[in-house]
């Protein structure tokens, strides 16, 4: 395999990858929580850290908006 071909073969994977993190995020689009993940972090409210604790989400930051 070519040196250029392999270098497509491996965009392709990452993008793939990115892409399924991106679909199946747990939060709430624009919550505290969201915006820390996207940038590969955890949000530090008190809520959202207990919440993490118990396995779960937190409710309060991640309501749906209406």
């Amino acid at each position: 395999m070519s040196a250029g071909r392999m270098s497509s073969v491996v965009l392709v994977g990452l993008s793939l990858a990115a892409g399924s993190v991106a679909a199946e995020s747990k939060y709430k689009e624009g919550s505290c929580s969201d915006m820390a993940a996207k940038k590969g972090e955890k949000c530090t409210h008190p809520c959202c850290v207990a919440a993490e604790e118990a396995g779960t989400v937190c409710d309060k930051c991640n309501k749906e908006r209406r």
